[in-house]
């Protein structure tokens, strides 16, 4: 079994609509890290699980969306915007494009991630 992991950045803000904190009710930011993992079997003709640029093909339009965006519950986000909801919707994205998916994590702070295998 092959793996490779490519990591994107992005900034975002965003407000939960309910939480324990007071402080997530808040508009605030984080400079969120997204770690994304192919697998697979064998390798392409090229020697490769899949080439990164057309990894970044699949992932820089996702992450564009969430750069410098303000994510709140509501006209663009049906859910409340916390990392497992983020993360929910960053990978149904990702699967759409590939099968070689083992899944992600997503970073919000330096100390706390979220992570999802297929």
């Amino acid at each position: 079994m092959y793996k490779i992991c490519k990591r994107y950045t992005f900034e975002a803000s965003h407000r939960l609509s309910s939480a324990k904190s007071k402080d997530c009710l808040k508009i605030h930011g984080h400079s969120y890290k997204l770690e994304v993992v192919l697998k697979s079997d064998i390798l392409n003709k090229d020697g490769m699980v899949m080439d990164f640029k057309e990894l970044d093909e699949i992932v820089k339009p996702i992450v564009k969306w969430f750069d410098h965006n303000h994510i709140e519950q509501g006209d663009n986000v049906l859910y409340n915007p916390t990392a497992e909801n983020m993360a929910t919707d960053i990978i149904a994205k990702i699967r759409e494009k590939t099968e070689l998916l083992c899944g992600i994590r997503l970073w919000e702070t330096e100390k706390a991630f979220v992570e999802i295998c297929e």
